[in-house]
């Protein structure tokens, strides 16, 4: 903390100040999809030094990879080549990002499976050899972040050893073992206890310096000879002005372009700009097939940010948008998530300017992990940074080359559950069509 100290504290019921750093979790993402599809979450931050990444557990539950634009064949179909794919993405646009200078980033892997390969009663050899290369997102972590030459920190690989020192017998042991796994993991999965935590911290702060005396090595007599006893450090490429990264892996030179770089070409309709025509109307009205209660206009007091507007604790207001998909089909919707009087809408596609979701749409969405029901997605705009800021979905149906379909959204009631503050609104800044 001497030479990196800390600039927060919060206090404690007890009295007692608890400082630390600064720090920031993107709230609602938990595997590296919802982290991709949540990115603008990541680029809203405005200083950023070090990135911990871990969706190994949670990567587990993928299921499939609809953000693809080519066929993958049978290999795209496995849990494996998907996780590692969303990886790459989130891979290639850290090391890409500069806020303002180019971050450091650690890999931490979480999984724990040690008494899959521990003695009797728990030892299975098909399972244990299954549970290695299904189930178990460590060793592919491992390997694309060193084709990356990104550091990874295990959070079981050193620990297990230690726990084990006594014998598998005495593993779990937490009475006569201070190291036994129980002390520091609730279950064969996943889960570090408080001591857990706090053993990864020590581990991790202590390679850290370790790392930093290396770097700063010297040699004590300033002679000529002084550059050659330095430690070597290969040049990092991603850290230039203009950084290079290696080929992707997993990514297609037009997912490439779409997912990491930015520029491919798209259309759609963007409501954060005031552009009037001849007739002094907006160049996006046009599109708009129906609309029942939101408003276009601006809410700040500058009256200069811009956008399609609902708010009202009862829900139901429903607009409709007219789109033609462009040559990849993807959709992806920008809106505003804040910390206090925002709420939820539902998007979908069909192919009637009428609400044929009346039902739902007057239904409170009482969780802010929420999942697809059908064709139906839930935008929450509810999240507890202190901002409030764009966030960019990408969405899952998909819209042929020249397709044409309504894109409609509607407000759902104010929830007790989740609702912060006594409003319920729903701010719709654009949507892109690739």
């Amino acid at each position: 903390n001497e030479r990196y100290p800390c600039t927060a504290g919060t206090t404690t019921g007890t009295g007692i100040t608890q400082q630390q750093h600064t720090w920031k979790q993107i709230r609602g993402a938990s595997n590296s999809v919802t982290h991709m599809t949540s990115w603008s979450l990541v680029e809203a931050i405005e200083t950023i030094d070090l990135v911990f990444i871990e969706f190994n557990v949670n990567d587990h539950f993928i299921s499939d990879l609809p953000h693809k634009l080519e066929d993958k064949g049978p290999l795209g179909e496995t849990k494996a080549y998907i996780s590692l794919w969303y990886f790459e993405v989130i891979l290639r646009r850290l090391l890409l990002l500069r806020k303002p200078d180019p971050l450091a980033i650690v890999t931490f892997n979480a999984d724990y499976l040690g008494r899959t390969w521990a003695g009797q009663p728990w030892f299975d050899p098909e399972k244990a050899r299954k549970t290695l290369f299904y189930y178990n997102q460590e060793p592919l972590k491992n390997w694309l972040s060193s084709m990356y030459e990104i550091p990874v920190f295990s959070a079981s690989i050193w620990m297990l050893p230690l726990a084990g020192k006594r014998g598998s017998g005495m593993q779990s042991n937490r009475t006569a073992n201070p190291y036994a796994t129980a002390n520091w993991h609730t279950d064969t999965c996943c889960h570090p206890r408080l001591e857990g935590h706090l053993i990864l911290n020590l581990v991790l702060a202590y390679c850290m310096v370790e790392e930093e005396k290396i770097m700063l090595l010297r040699s004590g007599d300033g002679g000529d000879d002084a550059d050659n006893n330095m430690v070597y450090e290969e040049t990092d490429f991603t850290a230039d002005d203009i950084p290079i990264l290696r080929d992707p892996i997993y990514l297609s030179p037009e997912e490439e372009a779409l997912y990491v770089i930015k520029d491919i070409p798209y259309a759609g309709v963007d409501f954060t700009q005031y552009n009037n025509d001849a007739r002094g109307e907006q160049s996006f009205e046009k599109v708009i097939v129906a609309n029942e209660g939101w408003m276009w206009y601006a809410d700040n007091r500058e009256k200069d940010k811009y956008g399609y507007i609902v708010n009202d604790i009862t829900g139901g207001q429903h607009l409709a948008i007219s789109l033609t998909g462009g040559k990849h089909g993807m959709v992806e919707v920008s809106y505003v998530v804040s910390y206090e009087n925002f709420g939820t809408a539902l998007a979908w596609f069909d192919n009637s300017n009428k609400n044929k979701q009346v039902k739902r749409c007057n239904k409170p969405v009482n969780s802010r992990k929420v999942g697809w029901k059908g064709s139906v997605v839930p935008l929450v705009a509810i999240w507890d940074e202190l901002a409030s800021v764009p966030k960019v979905e990408l969405l899952k149906t998909k819209l042929g080359e020249g397709e044409e379909r309504v894109l409609h959204f509607c407000l759902t009631p104010r929830s007790e559950s989740i609702a912060l503050g006594p409003e319920n609104k729903f701010k719709l800044l654009g949507v892109r069509v690739y």
